[in-house]
């Protein structure tokens, strides 16, 4: 039971999302795009393939290091922060047009951030897991496996930056105040 724990905010976060289809094609489309262009298309000669991927993965373990950071940051100040704006984020029920009820209970504003934040921040260790794997696989793969780790690599980067953008508007819109009230 343990283990499944681990889980339950990835499992929470896809029982509550409607749309994730539509979440996959805008990070699967692109990478897919670069896997075809790659496989069709000779790439320059007297590049070593290798060492540009090398540097691309290195630079991405970089940025998603600093994200998973900068995501934990988030949660830290989501989780202990006890003012107006975060009660009125735990108390506002979120309408259901792109969030589904978790056992019968409508989400609160606070439970869409978390769980976006949260799901984010697991998606980013598994994939800094999956690049620190690339440095291995690299030695052993043939080049043109690279192409693929590539279209992968484009895949996560996308989706991380689609989730995390959507938390941004989502923390955005929550504290916007309605000027037509005023």
């Amino acid at each position: 039971m343990k283990r499944m724990l681990l889980f339950l905010p990835i499992f929470d976060y896809l029982k509550t999302r409607r749309n994730l289809a539509k979440k996959i094609l805008i990070s699967l489309i692109p990478a897919l795009i670069v896997i075809i262009y790659a496989l069709f298309f000779n790439v320059r000669n007297g590049i070593n393939i290798s060492e540009v991927f090398m540097n691309f993965v290195s630079v991405q373990i970089n940025a998603v290091a600093i994200l998973i950071s900068f995501s934990l940051a988030i949660i830290t100040i989501l989780v202990s922060a006890d003012n107006n704006n975060v009660r009125r984020l735990k108390e506002q029920e979120v309408t259901e047009g792109e969030y589904k009820p978790l056992d019968g209970k409508p989400l609160t504003l606070f439970q869409v951030l978390l769980s976006n934040i949260t799901y984010n921040v697991f998606i980013e260790i598994v994939y800094l897991a999956i690049l620190i794997g690339f440095i291995f696989l690299q030695t052993v793969l043939p080049i043109e496996a690279i192409k693929y780790l590539t279209g992968m690599s484009i895949f996560f980067i996308i989706h991380i930056l689609h989730v995390l953008l959507e938390s941004v508007v989502q923390m955005y819109l929550t504290f916007w105040e309605d000027k037509s009230k005023a």
